[in-house]
């Protein structure tokens, strides 16, 4: 009994600890990457437990898009905040609420949105470092600036521990982006693998 508490406590406190974290997602056409830096290691009264500021870049390839021009690649760049706190209710269940700036640029056509949204990640067993988890983020009309009429993202993957701090990671992700010109638009729909950092 004081051996799977002394387990769960440290399983507890594993998770309500966070780091900064560098990711890479690429496919055959895009290449994705992302930094977040916690800032509960710069400053220790910050609370909720974590608040991690991220950007992201993201090169996506015409083959997982579309857009008014077809032949062009399209990049997009985030920069936000989230606030994230474990859940005392489900251990290994980490939820966040955060807000970003977006921007796309393809061509001659640009979206500039300001999406809310929430983000999860789930340790799904104790003796196995498996993670599932997933991000929605979303701008409507008014929150949508330029050419965009509304903005949505989201996210699914799945994580796997392969060292300490370390991670592969595979999922799907969907940038819809409608525009005044293409009411069907979106940037990127796609499957990709890739690799998690945390320092």
């Amino acid at each position: 009994m004081l051996k799977r508490l002394l387990t769960l406590l440290l399983l507890l406190g594993a998770t309500a600890q966070a780091y900064h974290e560098f990711e890479i997602n690429l496919n055959n056409k895009d290449l994705d990457l992302h930094l977040s830096l916690d800032m509960g290691q710069f400053n220790h009264s910050i609370e909720p437990e974590n608040l991690m500021i991220e950007t992201r870049v993201l090169v996506g390839s015409p083959e997982n898009a579309r857009l008014p021009y077809e032949k062009s690649k399209n990049y997009l760049g985030e920069i936000g905040f989230v606030a994230q706190s474990s859940s005392a209710m489900a251990p290994g269940l980490t939820m966040g609420m955060g807000l970003k700036l977006a921007y796309g640029y393809q061509e001659f056509d640009e979206i500039f949105a300001l999406p809310i949204g929430a983000t999860v990640d789930y340790l799904l067993f104790e003796n196995f470092p498996l993670h599932l988890g997933g991000q929605f983020y979303y701008a409507p009309e008014v929150l949508a600036f330029s050419s965009s009429s509304s903005y949505l993202e989201y996210q699914v993957n799945v994580d796997l521990e392969l060292m300490e701090r370390g991670l592969v990671t595979a999922g799907y992700r969907g940038i819809e982006t409608p525009t005044d010109k293409m009411s069907n638009a979106y940037y990127n729909r796609s499957f990709f693998f890739g690799f998690k950092f945390k320092f």
